[in-house]
């Protein structure tokens, strides 16, 4: 059966409504909507998707992981902002190394370059999935149809990457994967409830009901499935933790926006960390037990102490947004706030909610055994 996998980005759960989107609204009803349950992650939520294995068992966690980066290593001798030098970086990466999961440099400091690495090799549409079908994946900047791979570096809008994925469709395709981004980047910028926002949401209920209908127009016998990685919050107070730790000169740290990792060569300077993450009042140190909870790969990689801010809250400067920060943000901890995704598909199933981990075996063999 043809299958249309539309994945849009941070359209949460509780955005879902007759006013703002409609017809995600309405085909939800007719069919199935369920809400998609959410992780404590970045990268691992898309894997975890696509193939059934949480972080804990994928080692997908986040963007980056503590590892030696050979390419980081020779950019930060090259006197150029991190803005610019992030397109060598991917071409570098690709070319190079064969990765398919391009990364950017965002505000990752100078000293950290060549000590922090992609939390994956591979961008979805290298698992099996995929391979063991014919398939159209659209995520910027790769178009890929069987493995024939075209890279796009001018930035595209959704309205652009709309039109040209429907002009892929054909009689040879399994698989028509694609994610539309452009509601993310709004909800960064602008939070939850602001007007451009809401255009925004709009815009993307539109988007979905063009793809759809031109889909289901060429194949009528077939398998829609449109779904989202998470939903946002509003941001609320700004933490800056690197204040709090610049004097501390045998460290390595990563910032996330909302989660602090922390790399070691002393105790002493261990128990200091420790000790002034415990004083920050709108967040935690996480345990073994949270760890576990939160499906959180152990590995020293990960972080040798993870702190994670409470919804709400973020980390300002940090290595993704920098010194600006933005007015909504996800990953926080999944059971504190409403970050849940949406699952929609063209089928009748007796659920209100649905495991990411279930997802594979709903799609693959039509039942919620994983």
């Amino acid at each position: 059966m043809k299958t249309l996998i539309l994945y849009l980005d941070a359209l949460g759960y509780r955005f879902i409504s007759k006013e703002n989107t409609p017809f995600l609204y309405n085909y939800g009803k007719e069919n199935s909507l369920l809400r998609l349950k959410t992780l404590l992650a970045y990268t691992g939520i898309e894997h975890t998707f696509i193939t059934g294995e949480l972080p804990s068992e994928s080692g997908i966690w986040t963007g980056f992981v503590y590892k030696k980066n050979y390419i980081g290593k020779i950019l930060r001798f090259i006197p150029l902002p991190n803005s610019i030098l992030s397109y060598p970086y991917a071409l570098m990466n690709y070319y190079l190394s064969g990765n398919t999961y391009l990364s950017k440099l965002y505000h990752i400091p100078r000293k950290f370059f060549g000590k922090f690495n992609s939390g994956t090799k591979h961008k979805i549409w290298k698992k099996d999935f995929f391979q063991k079908r014919s398939f159209v994946y659209y995520g910027w900047p790769f178009f890929v149809q069987n493995n024939k791979v075209k890279l796009d570096f001018i930035k595209r809008n959704d309205e652009y990457k709309v039109k040209k994925f429907i002009k892929s469709f054909n009689d040879n395709t399994d698989i028509y994967f694609i994610q539309l981004v452009d509601l993310d980047k709004t909800m960064h910028e602008f939070g939850t409830v602001n007007e451009d926002t809401i255009k925004e949401l709009r815009r993307q209920d539109s988007y979905a009901s063009i793809i759809v209908n031109e889909f289901k127009a060429k194949f009528p016998d077939s398998r829609v499935i449109i779904w989202s990685d998470h939903g946002f919050i509003d941001i609320k107070e700004e933490i800056n933790l690197g204040e709090k730790i610049k004097n501390f000169k045998n460290i390595d740290y990563f910032l996330d926006s909302t989660i602090a990792r922390f790399w070691f060569k002393s105790e002493k300077d261990r128990e200091e960390i420790i000790r002034i993450l415990s004083r920050i009042r709108h967040g935690k140190i996480l345990d073994l037990k949270d760890k576990d909870k939160y499906n959180i790969p152990l590995g020293k990689e990960f972080g040798e102490v993870i702190f994670v801010l409470e919804p709400g809250y973020l980390f300002v400067p940090n290595f993704h947004q920098g010194k600006i920060g933005c007015r909504g943000m996800h990953g926080y901890m999944p059971d504190k706030a409403d970050l849940d995704g949406i699952f929609i598909i063209n089928k009748k199933i007796n659920k209100k909610e649905i495991e990411l981990n279930e997802v594979l075996g709903l799609i693959e063999y039509g039942n919620l055994q994983v």
